[in-house]
């Protein structure tokens, strides 16, 4: 009876701890955008179960107060439709600049053109340049990459025909760029791109898997956007390295299991 107690105990053990992640890993911003209405990422990652430190009402205030323990910040699609949220985090550029050099890695999927057509918050040596046109045309040019196979193998397939209302798979594509490796492209154009600055990265796309899974016009948008928001999870934070007990990489793939 004592051994199997113990694997119970285990097994016990190990469902609690794929059932969350550290809180003072992740901070976010989120915004209820006027197109789809939802704080999606804030949404995701409470399905998942996932905890975060939520800097939204602080960078209302003027302020991105990462902590310490922050290697991750994650900002929701379309956040910038908030005026005083796009504008607080372009004075907060040397934060979040000092955040990706010192390990942290900063991820912003779609924004609407009209609300920021540039990244201004990014460091002199990259730029990020949005646009408006939408396409359902999508190729992937690194299908090698985690963000397409871990812990879910996504190819092209997967992300075909998603949508919300009248817009298709790429929402707002990204104009021009300047030091970033591309990993999808849309008609010669980035739709998601990363690039290492100091001991971090910034990782940026063209695509709302958080919007697209909570909103999304349909089952397969949202499966197939809420398997790539794992994707995104697992390889954040595997890349930030964060020095905790169990990381999301364990996590997910006993999910999947």
């Amino acid at each position: 009876m004592i051994p199997r107690l113990f694997a119970g105990c285990c097994i016990l053990t190990l469902v609690l701890n794929v059932m969350t992640v550290q809180a003072a890993e992740i901070a976010v911003v989120d915004f209820a955008d006027q197109w789809t209405k939802v704080d999606a990422l804030r949404q995701t990652l409470n399905e998942f179960k996932v905890e975060y430190d939520d800097l939204t009402d602080a960078l209302e205030g003027g302020q991105l107060p990462f902590k310490a323990e922050n290697r991750i910040f994650l900002i929701g699609s379309m956040t910038t439709n908030n005026a005083v949220l796009h504008q607080n985090l372009d004075k907060n550029a040397k934060a979040i600049q000092d955040f990706v050099e010192n390990g942290g890695v900063v991820w912003e999927p779609t924004q609407a053109d009209q609300n920021e057509a540039n990244v201004d918050w990014l460091p002199p040596e990259l730029s990020c340049v949005r646009s408006d046109p939408d396409s359902p045309d999508f190729e992937i040019l690194a299908a090698d990459h985690p963000l397409f196979n871990i812990p879910n193998r996504m190819d092209e397939k997967s992300f075909k025909d998603w949508g919300y209302g009248n817009w298709p798979t790429v929402w707002e594509v990204i104009a021009s760029q300047n030091g970033f490796d591309v990993l999808m492209e849309s008609l010669g154009r980035p739709v998601i791109m990363e690039a290492i600055y100091g001991k971090g990265k910034f990782l940026m796309m063209a695509i709302a898997p958080d919007k697209y899974h909570i909103v999304g016009n349909d089952d397969n948008t949202k499966d197939m956007a809420k398997l790539f928001m794992e994707n995104l999870l697992n390889y954040v934070e595997e890349y930030a390295a964060v020095e905790a007990d169990g990381k999301l990489t364990t996590r997910w793939a006993n999910l999947k299991r």
